[in-house]
């Protein structure tokens, strides 16, 4: 299962002999600081109101995220991960036709494809440093599209498009009728590049948020889209009531209170993602990408060795890292870290260089 998402800490754990709790998982891009501890104090709180359902649509946590973003209730609905949006996208669009700039995340092409939509690749180049070339761009949407995807910051690059630029890209395809679907998944360590208050304001924009990744909510499965009001309506008549489970909704909505976490997780990640870019790229046979993610992305330079053969090598010291072999656009010399604590990365890195030592590159 090459194009497995990153995370699988079970299968690992199965694979290595490995407790759960012991195995290092850089596969997965999640804060490793954890749960806010206001998150954590309101889970409690949620507990005690499991019995009964969820609040139909969220629509507490829909205030507070709509506060904390600085839109209206009515230009923002959450739902059970960005993943579930994805997966709407396609039926409330109905396109016969998407484009999506890549690498990107995978689940864009599956829901598409199970939509009936036709899926095309607009490659990002990596002697242009995976950053998209808007000229470029704009010729090859000119064929005409129902929704263009695009990853802001791009996973797994991590590669980002200014603001001006993507609304440039925006305004290019209202002329064909085409949605844009910016994906900012992580873009709560890039804020200054999203489009979500431009977003309410267009009617060809969606942007697609996650608690995931910055609040460490990857288990309880928390997303959200920001658009117009008028886009909005039409996903809500298509998303479930109880889409948010009450437990996930008391823990983000605490979790954006918590000003405290968020400056300790922006400090932690400054910090921490600096230190692990100077310590892989110090690694004879890896070239580092720059990244305004949790996560870096690698190339792996040495002759006769794939990211399959360093990711077992990996496994068997209790560290699990992500193989992007199945990625378009990338191949099985690529590989994704996340930025761990500083005792993991120096774990990994040690186990890297010991690797790459032992290949006699």
């Amino acid at each position: 299962m090459k194009d497995i998402h990153g995370g699988d800490i079970w299968r690992a754990s199965a694979e290595s002999g490995f407790e759960l709790t012991s195995l290092m998982d850089f596969s997965a891009s999640i804060n490793p600081l954890g749960l806010s501890p206001k998150a954590r104090a309101a889970i409690k709180e949620a507990l005690r109101l499991a019995p009964p359902y969820p609040e139909p649509y969220a629509a507490s946590l829909r205030a507070a995220l709509a506060s904390y973003h600085s839109v209206a209730p009515e230009e923002l609905i959450a739902g059970n991960g960005s993943t579930e949006f994805i997966y709407l996208l396609p039926q409330v669009y109905r396109s016969e036709r998407a484009l999506i700039v890549e690498p990107a995340f995978s689940e864009y092409g599956k829901a598409l494809r199970l939509s009936g939509c036709a899926v095309e690749s607009f490659m990002l180049r990596e002697d242009a440093g995976f950053s998209l070339d808007i000229k470029r761009f704009a010729g090859a949407v000119k064929k005409g599209y129902g929704l263009v995807y695009i990853g802001n910051p791009s996973n797994p690059t991590g590669s980002v498009v200014e603001k001006e630029t993507v609304l440039e890209a925006a305004g290019i395809l209202e002329r064909y009728g085409s949605t844009l679907v910016v994906d900012e998944a992580f873009a709560d360590f890039s804020e200054t590049r999203s489009v979500k208050r431009e977003a309410v304001k267009r009617k060809n924009i969606v942007v697609l948020r996650s608690m995931t990744k910055f609040f460490s909510m990857a288990g309880l499965r928390l997303g959200f889209i920001v658009a117009n009001s008028s886009i909005v309506k039409r996903f809500a008549g298509r998303l479930p009531p109880w889409s948010v489970n009450t437990v996930a909704s008391f823990a983000a909505a605490a979790s954006l209170k918590d000003t405290r976490y968020i400056e300790r997780t922006r400090r932690w990640l400054a910090s921490e993602r600096a230190f692990l870019f100077k310590a892989l790229s110090a690694i004879k046979g890896l070239t580092v990408y720059p990244s305004e993610a949790n996560f870096l992305m690698v190339r792996i330079n040495c002759p006769g060795v794939a990211a399959p053969d360093v990711r077992e090598a990996l496994l068997k010291l209790g560290i699990l890292v992500r193989d992007l072999s199945a990625f378009r656009g990338l191949g099985p010399e690529y590989m994704r870290f996340a930025v761990r604590k500083r005792d993991e990365n120096v774990a990994l890195t040690d186990g890297l260089g010991k690797f790459f030592g032992r290949s006699g590159y």
